[in-house]
């Protein structure tokens, strides 16, 4: 695929070894936070491209699935050395479990400005999912310089270790979405007052925050205004596996807001995107899933809202 790429999604892709709650294993699935994200926001139209590294032993076949989806894969550079490998294990309580089969390859395998196309260097929107954050940080500050929108998911153990570094990404973040998890060990605090931290973090930078609240919804701060808006999840929706759940959101508020210009409505698209992810194991669902159920799922988030009020 060649041409104007209008959303770059940034991070790190996975092989995935999974063991479900059965017994039934599948073997060398394209998982990460990249592939979620990228995935939920090819759902709602417009040129997606993947930025990310991978090993040399990372299976072309698996690639090619990706560019089958409608997503640009020029971004995708092939390194010396393996690739992020994982055991993931399911339990029937909704329990997960991940092994690393390869240790340390996070910080290698996550991209810099260097491995950016030039086409993507023109992309109105770049969602950074959560990678190193020496990597978050170059890819923000470039980007931002190039005039796109950046929109940024912490790295959880990034938010406690190296917490200096993503408040200093925070000035060149536009959208900052972190989870509730995040928001404790970014603050340091083990019960925070949400709308106190949005703000506290709009501080230092990003025009909006979304905090992620799991099956609570998300909460939207947005600075101008001085705004807080909460938005429920859908209902009614079975929940299988809550693996890139966050990412999907991620993914499919990146493509709200390139095409919208609103925080709402780019809510509105991620949580949609979220509930569909967590349909089923790994990222069936988002391979599976058209524009069209998406469309019809966003209907009846907006009537879900208007009926309760939320």
């Amino acid at each position: 695929m060649a041409g104007q790429i209008d959303i770059v999604v940034a991070g790190n892709i996975t092989i995935d070894d999974m063991v479900l709650p059965d017994g039934r294993t599948q073997m060398a699935v394209t998982g990460g936070d990249v592939l979620y994200a990228a995935l939920a926001a090819r759902l709602w139209g417009g040129s997606v491209g993947m930025l990310s590294r991978i090993g040399s032993d990372f299976p072309e076949e698996n690639l090619q699935r990706c560019a089958a989806q409608g997503l640009d894969i020029t971004g995708m550079v092939r390194c010396v050395g393996p690739s992020i490998r994982n055991w993931i294990v399911y339990e029937y309580d909704g329990r997960r479990t991940f092994i690393d089969r390869v240790e340390g390859r996070m910080a290698a395998l996550s991209p810099g400005w260097d491995d950016v196309p030039d086409q993507y260097r023109r992309a109105e929107a770049v969602f950074l999912a959560a990678m190193c954050i020496e990597s978050q940080l170059e890819l923000a500050q470039n980007f931002k310089a190039a005039g796109a929108t950046v929109l940024l998911d912490p790295y959880e153990q990034d938010a406690s270790d190296k917490r200096e570094l993503v408040y200093r990404a925070l000035a060149h973040t536009d959208i900052f979405l972190p989870s509730e998890e995040e928001v404790r060990r970014l603050t340091g605090q083990n019960a925070p007052d949400f709308e106190t931290a949005a703000r506290h973090f709009a501080d230092y930078g990003p025009h909006t925050v979304v905090i992620k609240l799991g099956d609570r919804g998300a909460l939207i701060y947005q600075k101008r205004g001085d705004r807080i808006t909460y938005l429920p999840c859908v209902e009614r929706v079975q929940v299988v596996d809550v693996t890139g759940a966050g990412d999907s959101f991620g993914g499919g508020f990146t493509a709200g807001w390139q095409q919208t210009g609103s925080a709402a409505e780019a809510a509105l698209r991620g949580t949609v995107s979220s509930s569909i992810a967590i349909e089923a194991f790994g990222s069936v669902p988002l391979l599976q899933a058209t524009g069209e159920q998406a469309a019809q799922r966003l209907a009846a988030l907006r009537r879900q809202i208007q009926k309760t009020g939320a």
